[in-house]
């Protein structure tokens, strides 16, 4: 039901009396109804004032992120919310002027998660925003940058929290995000040191491993090195940390298949060794047996290298020589 709350004045045009005649303004006092609800959430004990306030500042939100024929319904609708909630004009009133935080919040969330970042639309959008609470632009820039690290911090949770490690792709995708925003990893996103270093292992690992990421490809290196921000030395330490490890195992394959007679599955074994040696000149820290590594090269030696030129040749068996530490086998 309505009930009379006060009176405001309104302008009114009164047509001429007569053809030629002048139309006239007056000002009238016209009385303000305000909907009042006998039965009200609140009055009923069916919900306590602080969930009352929350599902009328949820309302609001939604009313602003809605777009579409539903956002002017919305925008109708919230004092009838609000009433049916119990609330007062007044708290209403305080509720809508504290919602710009919600209000990016949900949007940049849901816009981030569908697309990944925000684009033109988007900013029109927030700027629209920000005109109707009043907003200025240092505080909108601040809303939506804290909202942006929030939902990153909580992208690098998920790409450590799976039993699985994250693709070179995921991490890829996500420091670019990161660094497109001109968001610190460390000091920003909050990912600590070690688990920076992991994702640089996790990136690079699989491309070393399968000869897409070789010693001619510095740059990349140190590109990803850089986004993730590590220094060089922390970045030199992973890689030697996965040439080591592999080339142990390498290692261990090759000579059992050469002891075997299987002498393909060896050489296909220092091949990729041969890969691993190039980012350290040769030097892997390798010491097998000196009659061990001469069956294994002497294997390497005689294989076929075709579609390779003999200065690209040479420069593997010595590499492969320095790895098994028999430089001078000839």
């Amino acid at each position: 039901e309505k009930r009379e709350v006060g009176t405001k004045k309104i302008e009114k045009k009164i047509p001429a009396e007569e053809e030629g005649g002048e139309e006239q303004t007056i000002t009238e006092e016209v009385p303000v109804y305000e909907n009042t609800y006998p039965i009200t959430a609140l009055s009923s004990g069916a919900i306590t004032e602080q969930l009352a306030e929350l599902c009328y500042r949820q309302f609001l939100v939604s009313s602003f992120t809605e777009q579409g024929p539903n956002a002017a319904r919305y925008e109708a609708s919230k004092g009838t919310w609000g009433g049916i909630l119990g609330l007062s004009s007044a708290k209403m009133e305080e509720i809508g002027s504290n919602i710009g935080g919600m209000v990016y919040d949900n949007y940049i969330t849901q816009m981030m998660g569908s697309k990944g970042a925000l684009d033109q639309q988007d900013m029109m959008f927030l700027a629209n925003v920000q005109a109707k609470l009043g907003i200025t632009a240092e505080e909108g820039e601040d809303l939506m940058l804290k909202t942006q690290t929030k939902v990153l911090s909580e992208e690098a949770s998920v790409l450590f929290g799976s039993e699985k490690e994250p693709s070179p792709e995921t991490i890829k995708a996500f420091r670019e995000k990161c660094n497109s925003l001109g968001l610190d990893l460390q000091n920003d996103i909050g990912i600590s040191k070690a688990r920076l270093v992991d994702l640089f292992q996790y990136e690079i690992g699989p491309g070393i491993n399968s000869g897409d990421i070789t010693n001619d490809d510095g740059d990349l290196i140190d590109e990803i090195r850089d986004s993730l921000g590590l220094a060089e030395e922390e970045g030199e330490e992973v890689i030697e940390s996965i040439i080591s490890t592999r080339s142990r195992g390498l290692l261990a394959e090759a000579k059992s298949f050469v002891l075997r007679g299987m002498a393909a599955d060896a050489v296909a074994r220092l091949k990729e060794l041969v890969q691993y040696a190039a980012f350290v000149d040769g030097d892997l820290g390798l010491a097998p047996e000196k009659s061990d590594a001469q069956k294994m090269y002497f294997s390497f030696a005689a294989s076929d290298f075709e579609g390779l030129d003999e200065e690209t040749v040479e420069k593997q068996k010595v590499l492969l020589k320095t790895a098994l530490g028999i430089p001078d086998v000839e």
